[in-house]
């Protein structure tokens, strides 16, 4: 007999089952049975029994398509104590891979064996009547699900329960929470710092971006390896207390942001925003030909096309631009930009003095995702808009709150920096 024909059993003679940790959007789903009868009407994580000789994924995939017309992809493992594996009974196991939908509707039709499927929060999942087997391991699913994130609406104050405390080698712990308003550091484009506050009254001395692994390893900032929103792993705000101030997973906690640090933040990324809009019309001219992409506005998005650093600071932000070879083939006159830069400078001023008096809602849209990884754009008001640009952090809501933004052009040796201030 082939390592192949044994798939379907673990190396003690387990049969394997294998059940769905599906999610979306910070959600997990679950389905109602309607047999067996002594089953019908509770609820379970979706999948089946593994056939001889197949692959475990494959099998989920196969059995996830013919019970709810999903095409999903394996992307990991929620880790149970038997050998990674969930007790059944005394003759099977329940093997919990984590499952992302790949393609096609991304609300699943339940089938035969099932009558109803949901999508609970990390929050809900206590709320269904699960199977016996299906209490931890949904339980330990939902611990897998991308950290809730408020901060893109602005709060500064929220309530999450502890799901994560890891010590650090700098006598430090950085602790997860299942749902949070502070804005982390994040560890691909660092532009903006990661909030600071309180956390259960203890001083948060900054805020990460994290990523557990299927070993349950919590990963900090440079420690990650992947980029953000891999679905490989589980993405998180880590927020990095004193040791001595560790609260204890399963804990309660209240969770309030410096507001006042927040704000001179919000005011700094929101000024750069603005300040990009302005590069990109005040330079459309030093263009001659079709810019490789455009803004919202329909100006050359210079912004995007040539950045290279951005960093927000409070009531300020520093970008730095590189205008190299491909930036010339692709029509942008740097040298004419750069001689010319005193006169742009003004024509930049001059677009958003205009635009802070006049004032422009300014929000962030998360398409309604509530985790971390949410696809997040900013959106803005101002005239020939709305502008919309990717972003992360945090705003003001009105562009009329920042009083004034400036900014200024310098020359580098790769290309160009801006400098802008707020007030």
């Amino acid at each position: 007999m082939t390592a192949s024909d044994l798939t379907h059993v673990t190396a003690d003679g387990r049969r394997v089952v294998v059940a769905a940790a599906l999610e979306r959007r910070g959600r997990l789903l679950a389905a109602r049975r309607t047999r067996p009868a002594s089953v019908a009407g509770r609820w379970e994580l979706p999948g089946g029994k593994v056939e001889p000789g197949e692959d475990p994924a494959a099998a989920l995939v196969r059995e996830l398509r013919e019970e709810l017309a999903v095409d999903t992809a394996v992307v990991g493992r929620v880790s149970g104590p038997r050998d990674g594996d969930w007790p059944l009974d005394a003759t099977s196991v329940l093997r919990v891979l984590r499952v992302r939908i790949e393609r096609g509707d991304p609300d699943p039709h339940p089938a035969v064996a099932h009558d109803e499927v949901r999508w609970l929060s990390p929050r809900e999942i206590a709320s269904v009547d699960w199977l016996d087997a299906d209490i931890a391991p949904a339980a330990a699913a939902a611990a897998r699900l991308d950290t809730w994130v408020d901060f893109p609406s602005g709060a500064v104050e929220g309530e999450g329960v502890v799901t994560v405390v890891s010590p650090r080698a700098d006598g430090r712990v950085a602790v997860v929470v299942d749902r949070t308003p502070f804005h982390p550091l994040d560890h691909g484009w660092p532009d903006q710092e990661g909030d600071t506050g309180l956390l259960a009254g203890r001083p948060v001395l900054d805020s990460l971006t994290g990523a557990l692994d299927d070993a349950g390893r919590l990963l900090v900032d440079g420690e990650v390896d992947v980029r953000r929103g891999d679905p490989g792993r589980t993405w998180t705000v880590a927020h990095l207390l004193d040791a001595a101030h560790a609260p204890a997973v399963g804990d309660v906690v209240a969770l309030s942001v410096d507001a006042a640090r927040r704000t001179s933040l919000s005011r700094g990324h929101s000024a750069c925003h603005l300040a990009a809009l302005a590069l990109n019309q005040a330079t459309a001219r030093f263009w001659s030909k079709e810019p490789p992409r455009r803004d919202s506005r329909g100006f050359p998005f210079l912004d995007q096309i040539a950045i290279q650093v951005s960093r927000i600071r409070p009531d300020a932000a520093y970008d730095a631009y590189r205008c190299g070879k491909s930036l010339r083939k692709a029509g942008f006159d740097a040298a004419a930009f750069l001689a010319e830069r005193a006169v742009v400078a003004d024509e930049a001023n001059d677009l958003l003095a205009g635009w802070v008096a006049r004032g422009a809602v300014s929000r962030i849209d998360t398409g309604g995702d509530p985790t971390l990884t949410a696809h997040r754009q900013w959106f803005c008001d101002v005239p020939g808009g709305p502008a919309v640009i990717p972003c992360g952090g945090t705003h003001v809501t009105d562009v009329a709150l920042l009083g004034a933004v400036r900014v200024d052009y310098l020359p580098t040796a790769e290309g160009f920096e801006v400098l802008t201030t707020v007030g």
